[in-house]
Parts: structure tokens; sequence; C-alpha cells
């Protein structure tokens, strides 16, 4: 297991853009990949138990 720090870890704020615009992008993955808007990740498990399957 990991220890925890007395550590302070701040966004460095020059990278303000980056980080939003990588925030939309996750957010927009998650709703697709995440919240049932198409059956591509049962469609993916569905490949993995056939290939287990064999």
């Amino acid at each position: 297991m990991g220890k925890l720090k007395d550590e302070i870890v701040s966004p460095i704020p020059e990278n303000q853009a980056i980080y939003n615009q990588l925030y939309a992008d996750y957010k927009t993955l998650y709703d697709y990949f995440g919240r049932g808007a198409n059956d591509v990740m049962k469609w993916l498990k569905a490949i993995k138990r056939a290939a287990v399957a064999g």
C-alpha cells in the first residue's frame, strides 16, 4: 500500500487551457463509453468472452 503525504499539488496556471480541453475530452469519452450512449463496451466484452472461450 502507499503512504499518504502532507503535500498539496497545485495546477500550473499556464496550462489551464490544456487542462480544460483534456477534461472536456474526458467527459466526451466517458459519456460515449461509460453511459450507454452506444453498445461499444458490450461489443468489446463479447469479443473478449468469445476469445477466452476459444
